[in-house]
């Protein structure tokens, strides 16, 4: 009998199989919060990703690729950043969305913007009362018609206005508050941060510098109705501090960093191009911070610099080449005979 050729998985196969698997311990706090829904909205999720994979796939190339992945990952964290009450027609336009926007450039490895970013910011701009307002946890969601849930606006409506929230620190480690449905629990989160650096798919080059941006401009220009306009850094300690702690536990600024900065595909090669990647994005996402009333603002911004990892790498390879030659010319001028 013929033996089947053997299929060779992909190269970015256990970034997107541990992605997934980190995804079940956020879900099943979801349901807890907010019943079975949260699961059968990521179920069907994945499943229009894999449909639309099977149908988009074969219109490049490569062809499809049953042996990766990607596009029920990018399905599930669109659903992660989503309310618990958003409508099924939601969730299947952002699946379709993050497939589209993964096979128009070739599939695999070739997408220079992250899927389950562009796939947020097309359901967030067409259908914003879906996306950006949250149930209140504790309230048990039907599992086919949630629009008659109370909903009410992210915390960072309040941070954008110059205000403070009044959670508590124990409920945003825990992920009671209103917010997406997978990124409100920083335990959690921070857990599944750390499996993915232990794995080593989560990179410190990018997130560091992103993480010090996010924090150190709040420290510097606080958006505080409570503070004056200008003040040194070393005044105001005690509203400064309330504002990094739900700057830091709120909204999606560390999910995004761990889950959606790290992408292998869309973040530069090399070391250096990640550090100015990671302090762009950092600035992008503290901008939208500020003057966006989107909870998920994080994922316009990692939409902006998605568009430049490219061209750090080529000035990285340029920056070494010229410093390459320039060593050699040094070489050879200490080697010339008088």
């Amino acid at each position: 009998m013929p033996r089947h050729p053997k299929i060779e998985r992909s190269a970015n196969y256990t970034y997107y199989a541990d992605l997934l698997w980190c995804s079940v311990p956020l879900l099943a706090l979801s349901c807890y919060y907010y019943g079975l829904r949260p699961a059968l909205l990521a179920a069907v999720a994945a499943v229009t990703a894999y449909l639309c994979d099977g149908i988009l796939s074969p219109l490049h190339a490569r062809g499809y690729q049953s042996h990766e992945p990607s596009s029920e990952c990018f399905a599930v964290l669109l659903v992660l950043l989503l309310p618990a009450s958003a409508p099924y027609y939601v969730v299947v336009a952002g699946a379709i969305v993050a497939v589209f926007v993964k096979e128009a450039f070739g599939g695999e490895g070739h997408y220079p913007f992250h899927p389950s970013a562009a796939a947020l910011a097309v359901v967030g701009i067409s259908w914003p009362d879906q996306v950006f307002f949250y149930p209140t946890p504790g309230t048990m969601l039907p599992l086919w018609d949630a629009s008659s849930a109370a909903l009410s606006a992210g915390m960072n409506a309040t941070l954008s206005s110059g205000g403070l929230p009044t959670a508590t620190t124990l409920n945003l480690v825990i992920g009671n508050v209103a917010g997406p449905m997978g990124a409100c629990c920083i335990l959690a989160v921070a857990a599944c941060g750390l499996l993915l650096l232990c794995r080593d798919h989560l990179k410190l080059s990018t997130f560091l510098p992103y993480l010090i941006v996010c924090v150190l401009v709040p420290w510097l220009l606080p958006n505080l109705n409570d503070l004056p306009s200008f003040s040194f850094p070393w005044e105001y300690v005690r509203q400064r501090v309330y504002l990094e702690k739900y700057i830091i536990l709120s909204g999606t600024m560390l999910f995004g960093g761990i889950f959606l900065a790290s992408e292998p595909v869309t973040q530069p090669n090399r070391h250096s191009s990640r550090i100015i990647y990671g302090l762009a994005l950092g600035a992008f996402a503290t901008a939208m911070r500020y003057f966006a009333d989107y909870e998920t603002g994080f994922c316009f911004a990692l939409l902006l610099v998605n568009a430049i990892p490219e061209w750090l790498d080529r000035l990285a390879r340029r920056t070494e080449r010229m410093r390459f030659m320039r060593r050699e010319e040094k070489r050879l001028a200490q080697h010339r005979p008088e």
